[in-house]
């Protein structure tokens, strides 16, 4: 990794940052419905990179930002998320998503790329995602490893129940939508 800020390194902290905005979404509900007690707990204002990182240590830094934001966002999620408060908090998740909805006539592929400009999948270089095949029509992609697990204590489903409602929500009136098999296959396609 260099040793000077570049884009690749605010293209990361722009995605830490929008699953920061989800975090602060869901705790704000949450301790509105006084599920939990102090949403502060669970939440982090991101200032400007260029005035937090550690420039001699700029992999390791947005390594440790990336651990941060996963830790609280499972902490949170696995505090206030039980079965009969699934929809209510899917719901803030998708309309979370719509507020970064996508424009109507997107395509499959520009979808995707929006979606992995979006999403933390860790580092660049661990290479979560791979597409397994493209058309006009649809693009699917497998994820490689699941990086995210590793915060779930073994529920890691509720990390994808919530990151597939984001995604929908972006895709709401594009004219496009998501399948879903499992955790780790996906396809983008119009409807």
């Amino acid at each position: 990794m260099s040793a000077f800020l570049g884009p690749i390194h605010f293209w990361l902290y722009n995605k830490i940052g929008k699953q920061e905005e989800l975090t602060k979404a869901i705790a704000a509900y949450a301790e509105e419905k006084a599920w939990i007690e102090n949403q502060k707990k669970y939440t982090k204002d991101l200032p400007a990179l260029e005035d937090v990182i550690d420039e001699s240590n700029i992999h390791g830094w947005l390594q440790g930002q990336i651990h941060d934001t996963e830790t609280r966002y499972a902490g949170l999620i696995s505090t206030v998320l039980t079965d009969a408060r699934s929809e209510e908090i899917c719901g803030i998740a998708f309309d979370f998503g719509q507020k970064y909805s996508l424009k109507a006539g997107t395509t499959p592929k520009e979808a995707y790329s929006i979606f992995e400009d979006f999403f933390v999948n860790g580092m660049p270089c661990d290479r979560v995602n791979a597409v397994v095949s493209e058309s006009e029509e649809e693009l699917s992609w497998m994820m490689t490893q699941d990086i995210h697990a590793q915060y779930w204590k073994d529920d890691s489903a509720s990390y994808y129940l919530l990151r597939n409602a984001v995604m929908r929500g972006m895709l709401e009136g594009t004219g496009l939508g998501l399948k879903t098999g499992d955790n780790k296959h996906y396809t983008i396609e119009r409807k």
